[in-house]
């Protein structure tokens, strides 16, 4: 079959995969595809993304033979082959086109909803199969709606819109996953749109493992179980055991979907929470207990002691359960999602949330103690008790320095800009230095006093960081990687 409509390219740079295939869909077609049972089943995306990223209703099906239609419909116009050759050594090689990922994501805007600048995910079948191009149709036209175009970037950072496109009912826009863009926010009526991903896979090469590889796309989280062995979670539902050269020990399987956060409760039982609402107790490196008591992603634990955790998730909530299940208290002042919890002292905990604000907690009585309100979103939090410092890292790379005083108050708070991009993540080193992870790709050292000491980088948004006993500390990233660096 050949191509038979006109390819129209969107972006400036031709060597850059990003173009439309015009009114590949009719309209009988679109209509089809949105039908009454779709229509009624979108649900708000707040449940699994934070709204400064998205706040649109999505329905996702999986639908093999569909996806396969689909494809069928879109193969003659794209390329073959896509030849990777980059720093990413994990990435290079001749792709070979294969098929359409079978997990179809529709999606509804209307007034006032968006999908700010983002790349999207990569879907991982294997390290030698995976999506590298996006695939989208635009189900109805923006005469329907408001606001409501695809915009692209050059960069994350750059004001510059790169090039626009306005959908019609039946266009199908493909472009390389490495693009950022974004919704733009409706205005008036709604939008619709089907996507899904292209996948292509490669030629076996020599594939030598570099240490602390094998997760396969983002990694999450990172736990220092003792001086000799090292656990990371990552969108491929698994937690690894590492010893300290990077070498796989057991690679753990039992969640459902992303793993965001590890904490160690002793030397036997850590847990771990998920996309998939459950946190699982762990014994030995053999799954214990499955515990669901939020309704939305768990975002952080917290261990209280040997058998009592504190957790946050995206219902806004925090809990005080015990590795049985039962929950001994609930917290639900803030209003939006919790991204980070931190112990304090024995009877105390701090939370940080999306609302913008910093909780202190007493969990023995469910008082809530103090609250300091901040301009953005507060996304990370480390704690120095010897020194009584609490930091915070928020939305826009700020770090802020606050001494909390005997009664739990926040004083005297001390900012200073870190990152350009989210703050994911902070650790102490001493009582005068900390390292932290952002969205910027990088780790950087800093003295308290603001002044950078180190930086060093990723290829993509630094998640977590752990501190080793031999004066290293590992990073983990979107890039699928976990590095060592000498401090």
């Amino acid at each position: 079959m050949n191509p038979t409509l006109e390819v129209q390219h969107i972006l400036p740079d031709p060597d850059i995969t990003c173009f439309v295939i015009p009114s590949l869909f009719s309209q009988t077609e679109c209509e089809e595809l949105l039908n009454g049972d779709i229509k009624n089943s979108f649900q708000k995306a707040i449940a699994n993304y934070p709204t400064y990223y998205r706040n649109n209703d999505r329905f996702v099906m999986d639908n093999e033979s569909l996806a396969n239609k689909l494809f069928e419909k879109v193969k003659p116009y794209l390329p073959e082959t896509i030849t990777i050759n980059s720093s990413i050594h994990a990435e290079n090689g001749i792709w070979h086109l294969k098929d359409l990922n079978s997990r179809l994501r529709f999606c509804k805007y209307s007034a006032n909803q968006y999908f700010h600048r983002h790349l999207d995910g990569i879907h991982y079948r294997s390290a030698n199969m995976q999506s590298k191009l996006t695939f989208m149709i635009y189900l109805n036209s923006a005469a329907e709606f408001k606001g409501g175009r695809t915009l692209f970037f050059k960069t994350k950072d750059t004001e510059d819109i790169w090039a626009t496109y306005n959908p019609r009912q039946g266009d199908l826009i493909v472009f390389d996953h490495n693009v950022w863009h974004e919704g733009e926010e409706l205005t008036e009526g709604e939008k619709f749109v089907l996507r899904s991903d292209i996948l292509y896979s490669r030629e076996l090469t020599d594939m030598s493992k570099e240490p602390f590889s094998g997760h396969l796309g983002y990694i999450w989280s990172l736990l220092k179980l003792n001086d000799t062995t090292i656990l990371s979670g990552g969108r491929d539902t698994t937690i690894k055991v590492w010893n300290t050269k990077g070498e796989e020990k057991i690679s753990l399987q039992e969640h459902k979907n992303s793993i965001l956060c590890i904490e160690k409760m002793n030397d036997d039982i850590f847990i771990s929470g998920s996309r998939d609402k459950q946190i699982i107790v762990w014994n030995n490196f053999k799954p214990v207990n499955k515990i669901e008591i939020h309704r939305a992603i768990v975002l952080s634990l917290c261990r209280i002691n040997d058998t009592t955790f504190a957790s946050a998730g995206g219902d806004n909530n925090i809990h005080i359960a015990n590795i049985n299940g039962n929950i001994i208290k609930t917290f639900n002042e803030h209003t939006n999602w919790v991204w980070h919890l931190i112990k304090l002292t024995d009877n105390s905990i701090a939370s940080c949330s999306e609302d913008a604000s910093i909780k202190i907690w007493n969990i023995e009585t469910g008082q809530l103690i103090s609250t300091f309100h901040k301009s953005y979103p507060i996304m990370s939090l480390a704690f120095n008790s010897s020194t009584n410092q609490l930091i915070s890292g928020n939305l826009k790379g700020e770090i802020s320095i606050h001494t909390l005083n005997e009664d739990l108050q926040l004083e005297n708070p001390v900012s200073f800009s870190a990152h350009n991009g989210i703050i994911r993540t902070i650790k102490f080193l001493s009582n005068t230095t900390i390292a932290t992870g952002g969205e910027d790709n990088k780790v950087k050292i800093w003295r308290l006093n603001g002044q950078l000491i180190a930086e060093l980088n990723h290829h993509n948004f630094v998640q977590a960081i752990e501190v080793l006993h031999d004066n290293k500390i590992l990073s983990a990233s979107y890039d699928g990687f976990i590095k060592m660096w000498p401090i």
